[in-house]
């Protein structure tokens, strides 16, 4: 068996916390399913938000055990701190392989000063998501960040993971613009897809009650629930306009969001579309309770009459997936939802759902409605709904791939070649054995390390200001 290190983003579902986000989620999902098969995991995390060098951070960490084999290291991040700080956590507990998820810690297990292989997982694409993003707040200075962190991470990673087929193609062109797919890897499988299944809300031992209808809501009124964080990928003014739509249709729909905002990442998409319920006639039809507890979520969920989801038309949202979804579905809730990710678009495929289309008010108006008509027929599909991820979501199916390189840890075939060629190497700093990878090493040189320049503002004569304006045709 393994002694394995994984890498991610708190909070956890164990953590007391109200924000629980799908990071968290995600690497759980991965430690626990690994130590279940009876490896040795230490889970080493940083929260939510702390992506800037913190001077406090430390290379000396503490475990705290969670079962047998099954620890915790709680890390502050430091873009060179941070992977001196597993390095000697390796040390002490001498590792075979280190698996990371999101794509600031790829970027710190790339940079760990020890000789193991890396199994890097991406829970949708970071470069999608940071489009949203610069879109969301009118700046892109962050674009060329991403780019040293995601150009580390391709160049170290032995095999890689995703949560959609779509963002496995995606990952598979990145890997050959950083010179991955070359003589050496040719046949290989680089990347395998381990879609976003976790149900850790579902399994969720105690609720608290909160009753909604006939407190909150009227008592025969039908509940729309919203739940979790109002994400770049939400389109709060479509969504506003189209409940309003339906609200003046059928005055028995109320929309309850449980979540918001979410700190330090994005406070700008829940706040346009509260400004906008709060202005209309309809207000007193829109609750919005905030974030809640994880334990506390079933509450909301048991008395739910549908739950929506809504993304923009982008390509984050045709890439990537929706945690949400696979709660909701869990608990046999009749679901509304753009069919944007692989998910959504399998179940519409399948008639279980109700699909309306992106950036139509009128078209989510139609789909709550028609929703609202034929009740007992959406309970009726949301259980087939259930029955289908089950299948879909097949746990020892999907975590085949992973569990096999976890008993057998392995460096790619180019990196072994690289390897060999510096006798003697110890540290994971030798880069794939292709030319084309080669050259990116140069161009990230030239560029600067990964995380130097996090957070910084880019001036008018700054390196990425002179890149865009050449793409501009500005000189």
């Amino acid at each position: 068996m393994s002694n394995v290190l994984v890498l991610g983003v708190g909070p956890l579902p164990i953590d007391p916390t109200e924000r629980l986000h799908a990071p968290g989620i995600r690497v759980w999902h991965l430690a626990s399913v690994i130590h279940r098969h009876g490896h040795g995991v230490v889970l080493g995390t940083i929260d939510f938000g702390d992506f800037r060098d913190n001077p406090d951070a430390t290379t000396r960490l503490k475990q705290e055990s969670v079962a047998d084999r099954f620890s915790v290291c709680r890390l502050q991040y430091h873009s060179q701190r941070t992977p001196e700080a597993i390095a000697t956590l390796h040390e002490r507990c001498r590792f075979d392989c280190i698996i990371s998820t999101t794509d600031i810690m790829n970027d710190v297990a790339a940079r760990v000063p020890a000789r193991l292989p890396l199994w890097l997982d991406y829970l949708g694409d970071p470069l999608c998501e940071r489009q949203l993003q610069a879109a969301t707040f009118d700046n892109d200075a962050s674009l060329l960040d991403l780019w040293r962190v995601m150009l580390e991470a391709l160049l170290h990673g032995d095999r890689f993971s995703v949560a959609s087929t779509p963002q496995k193609y995606t990952l598979i062109g990145q890997l050959g613009l950083a010179g991955r797919l070359n003589q050496f890897t040719s046949g290989a499988e680089l990347v395998s897809v381990i879609p976003n299944s976790a149900r850790r809300i579902y399994n969720q031992p105690g609720v608290q009650r909160r009753v909604v209808k006939g407190f909150l809501i009227p008592a025969d009124s039908f509940m729309l629930l919203w739940s979790g964080g109002y994400n770049t990928w939400t389109d709060p003014e479509t969504l506003f306009r189209g409940l309003e739509i339906a609200m003046r249709q059928d005055p028995s729909i109320y929309f309850v969001s449980v979540g918001g905002e979410i700190p330090g990442h994005d406070n700008v998409t829940f706040k346009r579309f509260r400004d906008l319920c709060e202005g209309s006639e309809l207000r007193s039809h829109f609750v919005f309770i905030g974030w809640v507890p994880p334990s506390e979520m079933p509450n909301y969920y048991m008395q739910a009459d549908a739950a929506i989801n809504i993304d923009l038309p982008c390509y984050e949202a045709e890439i990537g997936t929706r945690t949400r979804l696979v709660d909701w579905v869990q608990y046999d809730i009749p679901v509304i939802t753009t069919p944007l990710c692989e998910p959504a678009k399998l179940l519409a495929e399948k008639g279980l759902i109700e699909a309306f289309d992106p950036a139509s008010p009128t078209s989510l108006a139609d789909a709550l409605l028609r929703l609202r008509g034929n009740l007992e027929q959406a309970r009726i599909r949301a259980r087939q709904a259930h029955a289908f991820l089950d299948e879909l979501f097949d746990e020892e199916r999907n975590f085949t791939p992973l569990l096999r390189w976890v008993e057998e840890p392995s460096f790619a075939p180019d990196r072994l070649v690289a390897d060999s060629r510096v006798p003697g190497a110890t540290s994971a700093v030798v880069f794939p054995d292709c030319e084309v990878a080669r050259q990116n090493v140069v161009l990230f040189a030239k560029f600067g390390r990964a995380g130097a320049n996090r957070g910084r503002s880019y001036t008018k004569g700054s390196l990425w200001q002179r890149i865009r304006r050449r793409i501009l045709g500005q000189g």
